[in-house]
């Protein structure tokens, strides 16, 4: 069984030019099943939107490191330590595929050339292709089995988009204070024991040596999909008292994942 490690380099090729992919979690889309990114430093030449463009709109908030889009979309950017002993900003694979699509759309004042590098990357960068090219140099192999955990975590990404905005309309509607930042965290806790920046920074960067994260692991792909059940639930239950409502919404999740949650 192959060896995988958060900073490994994965060397890939676009247009004959060889871009860099690096393993952000061992585990991330289940076991031995990476999650892969690309650094903001060698994107600007396949996309050609400038490295300091992007670096100009990343943004810092309650839930962690973001880059804003001129359409307002954000997109979880990663600190990572790389093998060949640089630091990366990472962007998780299938994010690329959203954030030129989006950036392409609603350009803002982005330049022409970066706009038609934008939609020429995006026709190669199908999240699956590129997970499938580099699953295949790491394990000489892509099985349907990869196939099929990488259309999950594809999924359970924008599966959470509608039941993130359905949620969000509980919480202005049950909340007087609007605690959008209180009542996510309310989720990571009841789910993962940490509020959300600590599971994301898990996830970026897993502790394999913390005996209380590696009992209570859960891949990125499930516990994206096990927030937006959960999130869901809340609006369906629809109860007058929000925290009452989470709370039940957490357990309801915490039965339908149970296999995830062994502590729970």
């Amino acid at each position: 069984m192959p060896e995988y490690r958060a900073g490994q380099i994965i060397p890939l090729r676009y247009k004959s030019r060889e871009i860099q992919a690096i393993i952000i979690d061992p585990n991330g889309l289940g076991p031995d099943k990476p999650s892969i990114g690309m650094g903001f430093r060698g994107m600007d030449r396949h996309t050609n939107v400038p490295s300091n463009t992007l670096t100009q709109r990343v943004i810092q908030n309650e839930e962690g490191t973001y880059l804003k889009l001129p359409s307002g979309e954000l997109f979880r950017v990663i600190q990572i330590s790389g093998e060949d002993g640089n630091s990366y900003q990472v962007i998780e694979a299938s994010d690329w595929v959203a954030l030129a699509r989006d950036w392409a759309k609603n350009p803002g004042k982005l330049r022409k050339p970066a706009r038609d590098g934008l939609i020429d990357f995006l026709a190669w960068f199908a999240a699956e292709g590129i997970y499938a090219q580099a699953y295949t140099l790491l394990k000489r192999v892509y099985t349907r089995d990869d196939s099929q955990r990488v259309h999950t975590w594809i999924m359970s990404r924008e599966a959470g988009k509608p039941a993130r905005a359905e949620w969000g309309w509980e919480v202005q509607e049950k909340d007087p204070r609007g605690r959008y930042g209180h009542w996510t965290n309310y989720v990571y806790r009841g789910l993962f024991g940490m509020d959300a920046a600590t599971m994301k920074e898990t996830w970026a960067n897993p502790v394999h040596g913390d005996s209380r994260i590696a009992r209570n692991y859960v891949p990125e792909s499930v516990g994206l999909e096990a927030i937006a059940y959960c999130e869901k639930m809340v609006g369906l239950l629809d109860l007058d008292d929000i925290e009452q409502a989470h709370d039940e919404a957490i357990r309801l999740t915490q039965i339908k994942f149970a296999k995830h949650f062994p502590m729970a």
